[in-house]
């Protein structure tokens, strides 16, 4: 994966700038949660992410859509790419929820070496994915509802 997992240094280097403070998603503070921004694109388009942290590795990345008009499913795709190869994605078009699984070799039967999860929906005005457990570290189970309060319509 791209974004997911990496240190951020790595994700800096991914995008070619440093990141900048923002604010936590989770309200998990008190268990090492550490979020920064990424502005993507110019001043009306492009996108706004914010990238969660524990123990120095992202779990979770949001995306936000600068310009303010409404996702298309090219959007989605775009956000979804920047995470990782489109063909480790399911399932595909119109799709609300949406999953990641990269394997060794990029076999169906090969190893999981990385997973992912997330959703988008019309209603909503961000895409949101993370990665729900790593071994030795807290587990994510966030709300939808609870994140809808970072992006206000």
């Amino acid at each position: 994966m791209n974004i997911l997992l990496q240190a951020k240094k790595d994700i800096e280097a991914f995008f070619g700038k440093k990141g900048t403070i923002a604010p936590n998603l989770l309200d998990m503070v008190g268990q090492g949660e550490k979020a920064f921004g990424w502005l993507l694109g110019s001043m009306d388009n492009g996108f706004d992410l914010t990238i969660g942290f524990f123990d120095s590795n992202a779990r979770y990345v949001a995306f936000k859509k600068r310009s303010g008009t409404k996702w298309t499913e090219a959007d989605v795709r775009a956000c979804l790419i920047t995470i990782g190869d489109i063909h480790n994605w399911s399932p595909t078009s119109g799709a609300e929820f949406f999953d990641y699984v990269e394997r060794e070799d990029g076999k169906p039967d090969g190893k999981i070496l990385a997973s992912a999860t997330g959703w988008h929906t019309t209603k909503r005005r961000y895409a949101f994915v993370y990665v729900p457990t790593v071994p030795g570290e807290i587990a994510l189970i966030p709300a939808k509802d609870s994140l809808d309060k970072n992006f206000p319509t």
